[in-house]
C-alpha cells in the first residue's frame, strides 16, 4: 500500500462512522440532499503536523450525488464523495469552462487562488485541503435551512474536529463569517468561546484570528461582491507572519 492509499484508508476508517451518524441525523429533513466530504490535493502535506492550508466555505452548492447510502458515498463509483479521482484538480481543470461550473467565476476560488499561489505558485490547488461548515446541503443549491443546519450540527462538529486532527493544517481560512464559524470553533475549544488573538482590517471588513492548539483559524467574510486583492493580501500577510508552510 503506497502512502496515498494509506492516507485514504485511515481517513475512511475515521470518518465513515461519523458520516453514517450524519445521514441518520438528517434523514427526517424531507428534501433532496447532497453530502460533501473534504477534499485534499495530491501534494497536501500529510507527512507533517500543523502544516499546510485548509480553506472552508459554508456549504457546497450542488455536489456529486443525492445518494444517502453510506457504502455508495464511500465507494468507488462516480457517486462517491470520498477520495475522488479528481480531488482538487477539478478546481484548476474547471477554470474557464464555457459549459458547466467555471471556477474563474467564483469569488471564493479566485481569492483562494490569490492566497495559495503566493506560497505554491505551480499547481496551487494540489497543495491545499478544502471543506465546508455544513456537510449536507440542498441538492438544488443554496445554504441549508435552520432545520437542516441544526439536524447536522452535532455530526459536523465531530467531523470538523476529526478534520483538524487528521489533516493537521497550520492555517484554516474560513470564508464563512463568525456566525457560521462559531459553533465549530466553540466545539473545538472544549465548548468555550475562543479568544480572538488579532483582527486584520481590510476595506470595511475584518478577519478574526483564533488559535486552538497549534492551528490558526482565520475567520473572514465570503469574498462575493468584495474587494478581492486587499482581502487576499491581508490573509497572505498574516500567514507569512506566523510560519513558513
Amino acid at each position: 500500500m503506497d502512502n496515498t492509499e494509506k492516507i485514504a484508508s485511515e481517513l475512511k476508517v475515521e470518518f465513515m462512522p461519523i458520516y453514517s451518524e450524519l445521514l441518520k441525523k438528517v434523514a427526517s429533513v424531507k428534501l433532496e440532499k447532497c453530502i460533501f466530504f473534504p477534499q485534499w490535493g495530491a501534494n497536501y502535506p500529510f507527512s507533517k503536523e500543523h502544516c499546510g492550508i485548509m480553506v472552508m466555505g459554508r456549504a457546497c452548492n450542488v455536489w456529486h450525488s443525492i445518494s444517502q447510502n453510506i457504502d455508495i458515498l464511500f465507494g468507488t463509483s462516480d457517486e462517491s464523495i470520498f477520495n475522488r479521482k479528481d480531488q482538487m484538480r477539478w478546481v484548476e481543470n474547471s477554470s474557464g469552462n464555457k459549459d458547466g461550473y467555471n471556477t474563474n467565476r467564483s469569488a471564493f476560488w479566485r481569492v483562494t487562488k490569490r492566497i495559495v499561489q503566493c506560497f505554491y505558485p505551480n499547481e496551487w490547488s494540489s497543495y491545499i485541503a478544502w471543506s465546508n461548515v455544513c456537510k449536507v446541503a440542498p441538492w438544488e443549491g443554496g445554504n441549508p435551512s435552520n432545520t437542516l443546519y441544526y439536524a447536522q450540527l452535532e455530526s459536523c462538529q465531530k467531523i470538523f474536529k476529526a478534520e483538524i486532527r487528521l489533516f493537521s493544517p497550520k492555517v484554516v481560512v474560513m470564508f464563512t463569517n463568525n456566525s457560521w464559524a462559531a459553533d465549530l470553533l466553540k466545539y473545538m475549544n472544549n465548548n468555550q468561546e475562543p479568544i480572538c488573538l488579532e483582527q486584520l482590517n481590510w476595506d470595511k471588513y475584518k478577519c478574526y484570528i483564533y488559535r486552538i492548539n497549534e492551528t490558526y483559524f482565520v475567520v473572514s467574510e465570503h469574498p462575493q461582491g468584495k474587494k478581492e486583492k486587499i482581502h487576499a493580501e491581508s490573509i497572505i500577510s498574516f500567514i507569512k507572519s506566523i510560519q513558513n508552510l
